[in-house]
C-alpha cells in the first residue's frame, strides 16, 4: 500500500436535489491502494455521495479533488480515465451481448476514428474472467440471471482500468459465494494494482472484512471516518442504524464479528 498523497478528497463538501440538501460538511480522503467503504441507513447520501464523487452530479458547496486538481477541471474523457463508476442499477438494452456491454468500458480510450484495439480486447477479456463470466461473451444480457448481469456491469467499470474505481453496492443481488468473490476482487485489485476504491455497502461484516477504512453516514453528515476497529462500535452502529450491536470474535478466524438486536426503546418499526 503506498503512503503518496490521496488519490481522491473532498473538503466541506455538500449537495442538494431540488431544493432538499443531501450532504453537508463532507471531508474525506482516499488514497492508493485504499479501500474506503460507505456505510449507513437507507437514504444517508451514500449514492449521492458517489455520484459526487464522480463527476455525474456537481456539489453545491466545497470541493472534490482528483490528485492535486479540482475534479471539474477535468474534462469528461479525461476523468473517464482516471475514474469507473459503476452505479447501482443500471438499464442496458437487453439484447446486448455481455461483451458488448463490458467493450463500453474502453471507450474513454477509443481511437477518436473508432474501432476495438488489442488493448482494449485483452482489458476486456481479462475483465470478463475477473468476474467469472468468460463463458458468457456472446450471450445477451436478457438471458443472465440479476446477479450474473451484476457481475458483467462490474465487469464493464473493470475494463476501464481506471485508477480510481467507484462502487455502489457492487454485491447486490449476488449470493454469498459471489459476495466474497467480488469483495476478494476489491482487495485484490487495490493491494496489488494499487487502486483507490470507494464503495459503499450494507453488509458490515463484508466492510469490516474487506475495508481498510469505513466512513459512516448519517443524516447526510459524516459521524464516524476510521478503521473498521475504531468506527464499528456499539455507540457508532446505535446512532448510525438504531441497533444494538455486540462484537464477538469468531473461533476459527480470529475476526470480529457483529451480533445486532433491535433496540426496544425505539417506538418506529
Amino acid at each position: 500500500m503506498t503512503t503518496t498523497g490521496p488519490a481522491l478528497a473532498t473538503r466541506d463538501l455538500a449537495c442538494g436535489i431540488g431544493r432538499r440538501t443531501v450532504l453537508t460538511g463532507i471531508d474525506l480522503e482516499v488514497r492508493r491502494g485504499d479501500v474506503l467503504g460507505l456505510i449507513g441507513a437507507n437514504g444517508t447520501g451514500k449514492s449521492t455521495l458517489l455520484r459526487v464523487l464522480a463527476g455525474v452530479r456537481a456539489p453545491s458547496a466545497g470541493e472534490v479533488r482528483l490528485g492535486e486538481e479540482p475534479l471539474a477541471s477535468y474534462p469528461a474523457r479525461d476523468r473517464a480515465r482516471r475514474i469507473a463508476f459503476v452505479a447501482q442499477e443500471e438499464a442496458a438494452p437487453s439484447d446486448l451481448l455481455v461483451g458488448e456491454l463490458v467493450a463500453l468500458g474502453r471507450l474513454p480510450h477509443a481511437r477518436s476514428w473508432g474501432g476495438v484495439d488489442d488493448t482494449s480486447r485483452t482489458a476486456v477479456d481479462e475483465a470478463l474472467r475477473l468476474v467469472g463470466l468468460e463463458h458468457a461473451a456472446r450471450v445477451p444480457l436478457d438471458q443472465l440471471s440479476g446477479g450474473e448481469r451484476r457481475r458483467a456491469v462490474l465487469a464493464r467499470g473493470l475494463a476501464q482500468q481506471a485508477p480510481l474505481l467507484l462502487l455502489d453496492e457492487p454485491t447486490n443481488h449476488l449470493d454469498i459465494r459471489h459476495q466474497l468473490a467480488v469483495m476478494r476482487l476489491v482487495r485484490r485489485l487495490s493491494r496489488e494494482h494499487g487502486r483507490a476504491v470507494v464503495l459503499a455497502l450494507h453488509d458490515l461484516d463484508l466492510a469490516a472484512t474487506f475495508c481498510d477504512r469505513l466512513a459512516v453516514l448519517h443524516h447526510g453528515t459524516l459521524l464516524a471516518c476510521g478503521t473498521p476497529d475504531d468506527v464499528l462500535t456499539p455507540d457508532v452502529l446505535h446512532d448510525a442504524f438504531g441497533v444494538l450491536a455486540t462484537r464477538v470474535t469468531h473461533p476459527l478466524t480470529g475476526r470480529t464479528h457483529l451480533l445486532f438486536s433491535h433496540d426496544e426503546r425505539e417506538t418506529h418499526p
